[in-house]
């Protein structure tokens, strides 16, 4: 693991190894990022390497992380009230927030519904259904009627 809770698997390498070999394939684009972090943030080399590293890592963890000490920061309690205090027209982003959740919850709802009577419906009929085509549903054995036939001779 990386050591962190909640952080995704690392693998082999560490921050030192992520930027050595950032460094090495990139020295110029390394250069530029690494003071770039440092003149944006007001980091020192060590720090601005360093949070970089962890970049480098778990870009995805790195920018959660990021993202939700920002809105902590903020004294935010979920990525909604974020949304809506940082907005120009807080009223209009709240609305449309509320607008994408019912209109996701009506989406799933209808695709449930779609394969519930999807089901129903296969289920309620004598053939069954596969990658391969529609066959009827076999009502014996096959293998079990050829022995049995071939039993009586």
């Amino acid at each position: 693991g990386s050591g962190r809770a909640g952080g995704t698997e690392v693998g082999v390498i560490g921050r030192k190894q992520a930027l050595d070999i950032e460094r090495t394939k990139n020295p110029k684009k390394f250069e530029k990022t690494i003071s770039g972090l440092m003149e944006r943030k007001k980091l020192t080399r060590a720090a601005a390497e360093n949070r970089y590293g962890e970049y480098l890592l778990d870009p995805d963890g790195f920018a959660l992380r990021a993202g939700e000490a920002a809105m902590k920061a903020g004294g935010y309690k979920n990525w909604e009230e974020a949304a809506v205090g940082r907005s120009d027209d807080p009223e209009g982003t709240r609305e449309r927030i509320e607008r994408f959740k019912r209109k996701s919850r009506m989406k799933g709802l209808g695709v449930i519904a779609v394969f519930s009577a999807a089901l129903i419906w296969a289920s309620s009929n004598d053939k069954t259904y596969s990658f391969g085509g529609v066959i009827d549903s076999p009502t014996s054995n096959p293998y079990y009627e050829y022995k049995i036939k071939n039993m009586e001779r």
